[in-house]
């Protein structure tokens, strides 16, 4: 047990590191910076051990705690659900931001990550961002358009190989096509079902069904885009700046410059999301060619001498600053896109 010092933003701050089997807990006392370090199992036994050990540290576990851990995917669900269910606050925070906030450091083990995790919320609990209890629809999304993008695949593949055969052996090409048929309409079927569920579930959530009703209505960005948005910043409320969320979108430029030597050009960081920026992309490309307002900024672009490459990234940006500023204003997106009007 040891003392930090007394921050009165939370009574309780609790960082975890979670694995596959269990969990590692370190607890401070805000109100005397006292700490304590538990272990449990990641199961629902565990949860409710954890809860206990708390309560004898007289930390209720409730609206007065925030909890922190890394965000691993399925090893964090049924605690995030559990803790959400008792009104605790939630932070889920990326590994790389966490250990990038502590500078150099020696020694890992479980034990020393959650104290590590516990003194990064310690220090910036009032940046905190709690989850809702949109978090649980959040949940079922995210499964649902990760078999969306299975399906996708698996039919795709079908097709592809099945093309490609038809182009050498054209009669047995044909042979595959006919057998796969009844697999790639069943796959087509599920993919359709998928939809409508994701459908479903965001029209079910208030706030989930406002915020994708004011994405879609920026021109360019379809319904895939706005899904894809709102899980990945957890219901809008993880990332709210534009030039953030440009940045984990891969599409954000950067200088690569020290003093007078030029170490690269200009170009977008790879730390970013794989699929966000694909979708964004596709959305970029096909703006340039429907939509008449970044058309004509497209083109006079590329005609003032820019890479094709640079305007695409720039309409790219375009969108996501829109999306955030109807989000932020809470109210639809409107063209302004008069006649002979130039774009800037």
């Amino acid at each position: 047990m040891e003392n930090l010092n007394q921050n009165q933003n939370y009574r309780w701050i609790i960082g975890i590191d979670v694995s596959k089997e269990s969990l590692d807990v370190c607890l401070i006392n805000n109100s005397d910076g006292q700490l304590f370090n538990g272990k449990f199992n990641n199961n629902f036994s565990g949860f409710r051990n954890f809860k206990a050990w708390c309560k004898t540290h007289a930390c209720e576990c409730d609206h007065q705690s925030l909890c922190c851990m890394e965000h691993t995917g399925l090893y964090t669900r049924q605690l995030v659900h559990y803790l959400l269910s008792r009104q605790v606050n939630v932070w889920l925070e990326s590994s790389l931001h966490i250990k990038r906030s502590m500078g150099l450091v020696r020694g890992k083990s479980d034990a020393i990550d959650a104290q590590r995790i516990a003194r990064f919320v310690h220090a910036h609990q009032s940046d905190a961002k709690p989850l809702n209890l949109s978090a649980l629809t959040l949940d079922k999304l995210k499964d649902l358009n990760a078999n969306r993008n299975r399906l996708m695949k698996a039919i795709q593949s079908l097709q592809v190989s099945t093309n490609e055969l038809k182009q050498v052996d054209s009669e047995s090409g044909k042979t595959v096509e006919r057998v796969n048929r009844e697999a790639i309409r069943g796959l087509e079927k599920s993919l359709q079902a998928v939809e409508e569920k994701i459908t479903e579930f965001i029209k079910a959530d208030e706030d989930l069904n406002k915020q994708f009703d004011l994405i879609t209505t920026v021109k360019g960005v379809g319904k895939v885009l706005a899904l894809l948005v709102i899980i990945y910043t957890q219901g809008c409320t993880k990332i709210v700046d534009g030039r953030k969320l440009a940045c984990y979108s891969g599409v954000a430029p950067f200088e690569y410059r020290s003093g007078t030597s030029i170490l690269g050009r200009t170009g977008v960081s790879k730390f970013a999301n794989s699929e966000l920026k694909r979708v964004l992309h596709m959305a970029a490309i096909s703006s340039v060619q429907h939509n008449l307002e970044l058309k004509q900024y497209y083109n006079r672009k590329v005609a003032e001498g820019k890479s094709k490459m640079a305007v695409i990234n720039a309409v790219r940006n375009k969108l996501i600053h829109r999306i955030v500023a109807v989000i932020k204003r809470g109210t639809p997106y409107q063209t302004t896109l008069k006649n002979n009007l130039q774009i800037s």
